[in-house]
């Protein structure tokens, strides 16, 4: 992504930020109107709840794309995204110029929607254990809840919670 961002240079605006831990860099509802580059650090992705902690759907680390699925959805964040473990290096990214720049250079589209399917496909994945996870506590079916929550335990901190508190329900 780099490099086809520096192919762009004079087309597209960027912008080097050094994001101290705990700042928030995208807000869930907030306009989305540039994407970011975490160069190095780690961020949380957080959905916040009307009532109680947010839940922090997945830890991202250097080197990613924070903020496409707002600015290619609807314009609006669906997610906080808040720097965790020390200070982020990040690129901001003007998301009109990338827009434009992506109508000409096919191989920028094509990077963007690897990375939107890429994050899709894991999504579906992970809901799809989910489901199986409570259609076999539903069901009492113990073997199929452990291989359940085993596979969810093996994606990341959140689905790790989530298969914990999936496998008391079997009780």
């Amino acid at each position: 992504m780099k490099l086809l961002l520096k192919a762009h240079g004079s087309e597209i605006t960027t912008t080097e930020h050094l994001a101290q831990d705990g700042e928030l860099l995208l807000e869930q509802g907030g306009r989305a109107d540039q994407i970011l580059l975490l160069n190095e650090g780690s961020v949380a992705i957080q959905l916040r709840q009307a009532h109680g902690e947010p839940h922090t759907l997945t830890v991202i680390e250097a080197e990613e794309i924070l903020g496409e699925m707002g600015l290619f959805g609807n314009g609006v964040h669906t997610a906080d995204v808040r720097v965790i473990g020390g200070p982020a290096k990040l690129t901001l990214i003007n998301g009109d110029q990338l827009l434009q720049a992506m109508l000409f250079d096919t191989d920028l589209s094509m990077e963007i929607l690897a990375l939107l399917c890429q994050r899709c496909l894991r999504s579906n994945q992970m809901m799809g254990l989910l489901l199986d996870g409570i259609t076999a506590a539903h069901a009492g079916n113990t073997q199929a809840l452990e291989t359940s929550c085993a596979a969810l335990r093996a994606l990341d901190h959140s689905m790790a919670l989530a298969a914990d508190r999936l496998a008391v329900m079997k009780s």
